[in-house]
């Protein structure tokens, strides 16, 4: 039923991109969008040109994914529309501060989308219940700064050695040197 629903909807606006924001479950629901895979099927299944994903970080994460590998699979698709950025512990959607819990996960994911060029729309999807709600979105957005600062100056040539060599210590190491002196800068 969603499937066809989408379709319909899609098809009656073809000027317009729909973006569906798949999420592994709600209290008391099975969600038929509930993973980067099962959303690209339902998407190819319903064969039209203006439906994508919009990638929520803490949604991959609760549904266990890798969210560069999500974002990887999508874009390989041509599907990614929209990003949103947060973080959880996996056994909720808590939207917390960016980078709070998985800072080496989200930073693989923004370079992820650094290595593909992609340019689309990023969202800051925190939901701060007992912090202030501007500071909050400040820390996320100078997180989202000091990795962008990060990715500017990771040795990609070490990381793409280590990685060709299956060095996970080794890119771990690189990751969190450009992470650290991104930080160290950013003071």
């Amino acid at each position: 039923m969603s499937i066809e629903a989408v379709r319909e909807l899609a098809q009656r606006h073809p000027d317009l991109r729909f973006a569906i924001e798949y999420k592994p479950r709600e209290p008391r629901n099975r969600m038929t969008f509930s993973s980067a895979a099962r959303t690209l099927l339902a998407i190819e299944e319903m064969d039209v040109p203006n439906v994508g994903i919009l990638l929520d970080f803490g949604h991959s994460l609760y549904g266990l994914e890798s969210p560069a590998d999500a974002a990887q699979m999508i874009m390989a698709r041509d599907k990614l529309y929209a990003i949103d950025v947060n973080d959880n512990f996996r056994g909720w959607d808590d939207d917390m501060v960016v980078g709070s819990i998985h800072l080496v996960e989200t930073f693989e994911f923004f370079h992820t989308l650094a290595q593909a060029n992609w340019q689309g729309v990023w969202q800051l999807d925190q939901f701060p219940f007992r912090e202030n709600a501007v500071e909050a979105a400040r820390a996320g957005i100078e997180v989202i700064r000091t990795i962008w600062h990060a990715l500017q100056i990771l040795d990609t040539d070490a990381l793409a050695d280590a990685q060709a060599r299956q060095d996970a210590l080794a890119a771990q190491r690189i990751a969190r040197a450009a992470l650290l002196s991104a930080q160290l800068d950013g003071r």
